[in-house]
């Protein structure tokens, strides 16, 4: 018999290669704007874009706010005068449309759903999170799908997990439900607020943190393993 019912997955960097098209999608959005992106301006944004979304987590800043001054702090690093509310709807249309899956990732929900409910439990932006999913197949594979700028509450204050539970028709009980996902703040603390077993995706990165995770795997693929 299956410990667990329900699984509760993240999308980036869990299911879809988030750093992959985050990266492509900078450098195609300088491009649209007659700029050339480098390693080194990547690696710039993609610190001061920690910070922001670090913010929203923390429920200092609401989703609007983040679409606001989401590029407003990397411009002002890197003296770029373009209007950063303007360039964050070009880069998010451009994420969407080079956003992949990773290999296999599509064949595993679909193995795992023939055994457990699967739902999609996501911080994201609504412009991007759903189109991404459709663009790769993955819509159709899931129960529920529940997306932060959606319902107005990010991954990991608790009502977001709430409101998931609200999803599934006769949810199981907590010790049936697994959280599966790569951040140990937004995923793992959540889970755990939420009073759930939780699933940690290293991607081979040393846990630096006071959180314990139920399970630590290296990759998506690895969940089998634990199942």
């Amino acid at each position: 018999m299956n410990k667990y019912e329900w699984l509760l997955f993240d999308v980036d960097n869990t299911l879809l290669d988030f750093s992959k098209a985050s990266k492509q999608s900078l450098f195609k959005s300088f491009e649209d704007y007659g700029m050339v992106c480098t390693e080194e301006i990547y690696k710039k944004y993609k610190v001061e874009n920690a910070k922001v979304w670090v913010a929203f987590e923390n429920k200092e800043i609401d989703t609007d706010t983040l679409k606001q001054i989401r590029f407003k702090g990397f411009f002002d690093l890197m003296g770029i005068t373009i209007d950063p509310f303007e360039f964050n709807t070009a880069y998010v249309n451009n994420i969407v449309t080079v956003s992949e899956v990773y290999p296999g990732a599509v064949e595993l929900i679909k193995k795992l759903s023939q055994d457990y409910k699967v739902s999609i439990i996501t911080n994201g932006l609504k412009e991007a999170q759903r189109p991404r999913l459709a663009r790769v197949g993955m819509t159709d594979l899931f129960d529920s799908i529940v997306v932060s700028d959606e319902i107005g509450i990010a991954k990991p204050d608790v009502r977001f997990f709430d409101h998931t539970y609200t999803t599934i028709p006769n949810p199981p009980d907590k010790s049936k439900i697994l959280v599966i996902g790569d951040n140990l703040m937004s995923d793992i603390l959540g889970g755990q607020y939420f009073g759930v077993d939780t699933c940690w995706i290293s991607h081979k990165k040393e846990n630096k943190s006071i959180l314990e995770p139920t399970y630590t795997i290296e990759t998506v693929f690895d969940l089998e393993s634990i199942l």
